[in-house]
């Protein structure tokens, strides 16, 4: 049976934004929310994926160490610099991440390569990535949506452009991403004030965000 006539296949959604992009962290900074949002019963994990070990891939762990740094409250976060998320131990680390979190909503994070006038955009997508796809190696796919930023342009020799690849770039990406789960956490985290005013009161007193 074709899978194209499922009725309930899933609509494919795909949304960039260039990090310089004013509106950036406003406009993607939504969509990740209403992808929050439609799966609020689900406790939130966010999968760092990269290495240290290569300037263009470590998009992932320096965003996992900046998001545990700002302690974020509606968000898990794993994949930092001190444990990445990599290649040889992805396989293993996913199956502790669903144990502990089985019924989570898993967004994954990448660094990928792509077309030159793409460098320094970041793509939301419904869909699961495939992490080392570029180098020819088989991972798991990873996350119920995901988030990929175009740290280089891609070339004969993948490896090599992600090794050379510029880490002021790689920085700024970061740092934007940061912007945008620390957007989407104060949303989720002020309509859960709304939502249960008890929890959030202390003495008769409500704080507000």
């Amino acid at each position: 049976m074709s899978t194209n006539l499922w009725p309930f296949r899933k609509k494919v959604f795909s949304k960039r934004m260039h990090i310089d992009d004013d509106l950036f962290t406003q406009e993607l900074g939504k969509s990740l929310l209403l992808f929050c949002r439609q799966h609020s019963a689900k406790e939130l994990v966010v999968a760092c994926i990269g290495t240290d070990r290569s300037t263009g891939d470590a998009l992932g762990p320096l965003l996992g160490t900046m998001l545990q740094k700002r302690h974020l409250t509606q968000f898990t976060v794993y994949g930092t610099l001190e444990a990445p998320l990599h290649a040889v131990n992805l396989e293993n680390r996913l199956k502790d991440i669903h144990e502990l979190h089985p019924h989570a909503f898993l967004i994954a994070v990448d660094a990928c390569l792509g077309r030159q006038g793409h460098v320094g955009s970041i793509t939301l997508s419904n869909q699961s990535l495939k992490p080392g796809a570029a180098m020819g190696k088989s991972l798991p796919e990873v996350g119920d949506c995901s988030l990929t930023g175009v740290v280089n342009a891609a070339g004969l020799m993948d490896f090599h452009i992600l090794q050379s690849t510029r880490l002021h770039e790689v920085m700024t990406m970061a740092e934007k991403l940061q912007t945008l789960f620390t957007y989407v956490d104060a949303q989720l985290k002020q309509s859960t004030q709304k939502k249960h005013p008890s929890l959030f009161q202390k003495k008769g007193i409500f704080t507000e965000l």
